[in-house]
């Protein structure tokens, strides 16, 4: 029997990101702030890959340019995604 699991992690990601980001000294932890995964500050280019809990009650969504996203909320902060691997053991 073969089993495949699914599992969505979107959210992760900015959890992740902070904990990095904590870890190497950041003074704010991205999760309490309006803050994206994704795109670029700079350019307003790409797509929101995750967001905190408080970007979501400024409407913003995964999947949305982030030119949008910036139009929701002018002070959201956008942080590049980091590199994550898993090992799952097999049986």
């Amino acid at each position: 029997m073969r089993i495949i699991f699914h599992i969505d992690v979107n959210s992760a990601y900015l959890s992740w990101t902070a904990v990095e980001q904590l870890k190497n000294g950041a003074g704010v932890d991205i999760r309490t702030i309006p803050a994206i995964i994704g795109g670029d500050q700079k350019s307003r280019h790409g797509i929101v890959l995750a967001k905190s809990i408080s970007a979501k009650k400024y409407g913003i969504r995964t999947g949305e340019p982030v030119a949008n996203a910036f139009r929701k909320c002018p002070n959201l902060k956008t942080c590049r995604i980091i590199r994550c691997t898993v090992n799952i053991a097999e049986s």
